[in-house]
């Protein structure tokens, strides 16, 4: 039966709140740093989105921090303890560790619900490419498919999603480490943008 568990991702999804509702999804939010003021990346709800790119442009300080273990364990157990079963994908484990803290909070859950399927889906994923995902599986459980075949979907589809990210700035690279100053420089005045 497709209502006996839940489909759950990162708020790094990049699906409005209201696509989330939409299609039926649980998400756990990671954590972002406003000029050293933390907040939940719950999609605009702790901070509206005017204000976090206002401030971005003033030039504040920004960085992000992944879902804890125990985060995990307090977000899976309000489901596993109302009896339903759990296939949550994960943002991809290539950009952050959130993946290895699922499945450390899975494998401590299981002993305590081991009548409970608990499944985590390294999505390899990111952005746009991750909410695409979502919304095929979520489309693929309102059709009725059971959680083993959804996961075992899953596990197929997700390497056949490509992405591609289009920047219009290096400001942010340069500023976020993930491009020299010195290439950012020179990138900047030959109007040179990544294509990732």
């Amino acid at each position: 039966m497709a209502n006996n568990y839940i489909l759950s991702c990162c708020s790094t999804c990049d699906l409005s709140l209201n696509k989330i509702k939409e299609l039926g999804l649980e998400y756990i939010p990671f954590h972002f740093y406003l000029d050293n003021k933390e907040y939940l990346d719950n999609f605009g709800t702790s901070l509206s989105y005017d204000v976090f790119y206002s401030a971005l442009d003033k030039g504040a300080s920004t960085k992000t921090s992944q879902v804890t273990v125990n985060e995990y364990l307090e977000y899976f157990e309000k489901f596993l303890s109302l009896g339903k079963d759990i296939l949550h994908v994960s943002f991809s484990s290539g950009l952050s560790g959130s993946y290895n803290s699922a499945m450390i909070a899975k494998n401590q859950l299981a002993e305590k619900y081991p009548d409970r399927k608990i499944y985590i889906v390294d999505s390899l994923c990111a952005s746009s490419g991750y909410g695409l995902l979502m919304q095929i599986l979520s489309t693929k459980k309102k059709e009725g498919m059971d959680i083993d075949k959804l996961n075992d979907y899953a596990e197929n589809i997700k390497l056949n999603i490509q992405h591609w990210f289009f920047s219009t700035d290096l400001k942010y690279y340069i500023r976020g480490g993930r491009v020299s100053k010195v290439s950012g420089f020179i990138g900047t005045l030959l109007h040179i943008c990544p294509v990732l």
